[in-house]
């Protein structure tokens, strides 16, 4: 799978939030895309992730 442009090996389909914590993603401070699908954060844990699976994460920063 790819997670913003980069290969990330799977031992098989993955519960999404535990893909962005291995990642080193916080779950509760992104957005995300998977397969250009918008995905609710209430539903990381729901979603399962594959191998042909393609993710967008998107962090936002504070400033000014």
């Amino acid at each position: 799978m790819k997670i913003n442009g980069k290969t990330f090996k799977l031992n098989g389909p993955q519960p999404l939030r535990r893909v962005l914590l291995e990642a080193g993603f916080d779950p509760e401070a992104v957005a995300l895309e998977k397969n250009k699908e918008l995905i609710r954060r209430v539903d990381f844990d729901a979603t399962t992730v594959e191998d042909e699976d393609v993710l967008e994460v998107f962090s936002f920063t504070g400033g000014g």
